[in-house]
């Protein structure tokens, strides 16, 4: 998760209370030798010296900042997501048993000091500017938690957003935060004081990983993608970023704040990519203090380093998946590479040039991290990032045609204000990992915009965390060609077979070979690494239920539902506990193609999803029998309806 600020603290000096004090537990310390895959997730500043980074598989290893070693490593457990520190004290979310943990750590150990329930799947942890309380994003739950942090860390409002929460950001008179939609384009601007939400804004994007506000706290800056629906997945659309675009958006606080219609597209979109290099699913973003946009470029694995407002962008290669950023003072920062289990350390000061043992070391853990750098690992030396899209394009075709091409004239528009500096990185292991399984090797795959057509989109970049970015896209997957068809999600789908809207791959490799050839356009796959990559989608459990029954009278209703659902011949198309079948069904509705049979996506979470069919032409569950009697031979009365509704919620 981006860090927004450096909180500075002791730990000499630490302020815990007496009441967490009673109920503490000492941390299990694990050996700097235990092998497994850490999958850091986050890292905070825990004081000047020390930083505390947030593994899923739940550990929180400690981090020498100056000396640059693993210190310590404790046990937590569960699948940890995001980290922050408030008062020396670490808070830590836990998504798995849906926990907000307060941890004490000092020079002998760590104590566990509370463990506070929050809503369903927390994802990020932000500190009120006063450090009295804390507020937790939560995914599938779509709250905004509010904990006083006090002896007895508490709840004291759950703000309902509408849609999964995800990235935040508090705004410098502490009066307002930004909460970001954890899949789509939304950006709900919260009241601090009233805790209401004032205003949404939806702006058509999506996988928001990136808030930060310029220097003079003046413009928003946001890190997003774009799918186009009416883009085709031809080399050509690909390129140009045509069908998903990686950007960098700007936008006037003022305007935010106010709701003002169009806010969102009242300043610049600054593309972090260009013709022939994509910057595949941009990610964690902060603003260092010479007004430099430092962006984590997760599926490419690099760090783009430049002016926005002047489209002056570098681009550095680190670790496997770059996903949060740790500035450290100016010209440094921490860089946190989930599936290389590693950090890297980028210094753009001048003294780095002396460190000659940090630049070797940043040599040899590249090559660990399997990152093949075009330039020497420890020096890379800035040049323009690219001449105009248009130069570009012309030189790489013209190339491909085996004809000269004069760039002598080209004007670069890139690369300015970094003409001869030096970036030194250096390469930090958390620790010792097993050799990759294929679900392992299929989650790199799965991340790696590097299967696309010049590397300008991952298959998350659709599917978002394995779940869906909300759009449309023509994927010729149907092998039909100007049909966009609703991006479907990928919880659960290992057996949710046969794969496909017309359901014509029998497994989940033919569907992934399909997708790779048609949709992304690259160098394709071999069959391991399509197996590799059915490993990984066969790991993603279901989402969890969308609105669990909570009282008898609740559960009754869901009974009925259930019932009137298996009445109605519901379950000869969505059976079982999949809730899906593996036949096509003609349901009544055509694409732009002729096409009328369609194989029937699953019902579990169906609550979580806001626009249905195909094409997304409807808006809600209750239309899908309202206005279409979908596949019903007689209307249903107002109480059959509720009943119905309410099951299929529960789902």
């Amino acid at each position: 998760m981006p860090a927004y600020s450096v909180i500075v603290r002791s730990l000499a000096i630490p302020l815990v209370l007496t009441s967490l004090m009673a109920n503490a537990a000492d941390l299990e310390r694990i050996s700097p030798d235990t092998v497994q895959f850490r999958r850091p997730a986050a890292i905070a500043r825990l004081d000047e010296a020390t930083g505390v980074v947030a593994n899923r598989c739940g550990t929180l290893s400690l981090v020498d900042l100056v000396k640059w070693t693993v210190v310590a490593e404790y046990k937590l457990g569960g699948r940890l997501t995001d980290v922050a520190v408030a008062d020396g004290l670490v808070l830590v979310t836990d998504a798995e048993r849906s926990r907000l943990n307060v941890i004490r750590v000092f020079r002998e150990g760590a104590e566990l000091l509370s463990e506070l329930p929050v809503p369903t799947h927390p994802l990020t942890v932000q500190v009120a500017p006063d450090e009295k309380s804390c507020t937790v994003a939560s995914k599938w739950a779509r709250t905004l938690a509010v904990v006083k942090l006090g002896d007895e860390p508490a709840i004291v409002d759950t703000i309902d957003l509408g849609f999964g929460a995800g990235e935040q950001l508090y705004l410098p008179d502490e009066s307002r935060m930004l909460v970001a939609d954890a899949f789509t384009g939304r950006l709900a601007v919260v009241n601090t004081s009233t805790h209401d939400v004032e205003h949404v804004h939806d702006f058509g994007a999506h996988n928001i990983r990136g808030l930060a506000l310029s220097n003079d706290g003046q413009t928003l800056l946001i890190s997003h993608q774009i799918l186009n629906d009416a883009a085709l997945p031809r080399r050509s659309d690909i390129i140009w970023g045509v069908m998903i675009d990686n950007m960098l958006r700007t936008a006037k606080i003022d305007d935010i704040l106010k709701g003002k219609p169009g806010a969102i597209y009242s300043g610049q979109t600054i593309n972090v990519g260009y013709a022939g290099q994509g910057a595949g699913d941009p990610d964690s973003l902060f603003i260092d203090q010479a007004g430099r946009a430092v962006i984590a470029l997760a599926g490419v694995n690099e760090v783009s380093i430049g002016a926005p407002f002047s489209r002056a962008f570098q681009r550095i290669g680190v670790g496997t998946r770059p996903i949060d950023l740790l500035p450290l003072s100016e010209g440094r920062f921490v860089v946190v590479n989930e599936l290389s289990d590693s950090l890297t350390l980028i210094d753009m000061t001048e003294n780095s040039a002396d460190d000659l043992a940090s630049r070797n070391k940043s040599k040899r853990d590249a090559a660990q991290d399997g990152e093949e750098p075009a330039t020497d690992a420890s020096s890379a030396k800035p040049a323009a990032t690219s001449p105009s899209y248009d130069e570009e394009y012309k030189k790489r075709y013209a190339e491909t045609a085996g004809k000269k091409y004069d760039d002598s004239a080209t004007a670069s528009t890139y690369g300015s204000s970094y003409q001869g500096t030096d970036i030194f990185t250096s390469h930090l292991t958390l620790g010792p990992t097993p050799d990759l399984g294929p679900a392992e090797r299929g989650e790199q795959l799965f991340f790696s915009a590097r299967l696309s057509h010049a590397s300008w989109f991952s298959c998350h970049s659709c599917h978002v965390d394995g779940h869906t970015n909300g759009g449309r896209s023509d994927t010729f997957g149907d092998d039909t060609e100007g049909a966009p068809k609703r991006v479907l999600s990928l919880l659960g789908v290992g057996d949710t077979g046969p794969w496909g809207w017309n359901g014509k791959k029998s497994t989940l490799p033919k569907q992934i070979h399909q997708s790779a050839a048609s949709t992304m356009r690259g160098k394709g796959l071999s069959d391991k690494s399509a197996t590799d990559l059915a490993a990984f989608l066969k790991t993603l459990r279901p989402p969890p239920p969308y609105q669990p029954a909570a009282t008898l009278a609740d559960k009754a209703l869901v009974k009925d539902g259930r019932r009137l659902f298996e009445s109605l011949s519901c379950t000869d198309c969505h059976a079982g506990t999949t809730l899906t079948s593996p036949d096509v069904y003609d349901v009544g509705l055509v694409d732009e193609r002729g096409l009328r049979k369609f194989n029937p996506p699953t019902l579990r979470g169906v609550g979580y999803r806001e626009n249905l069919f195909h094409d997304k032409r409807v808006s809600s569950l209750e239309e899908v029998f309202t206005e279409f009697d979908h596949q019903l031979d007689r209307k249903l009365t107002g109480t059959e309806l509720k009943s119905l509704l309410r099951y299929l919620r529960s789902l």
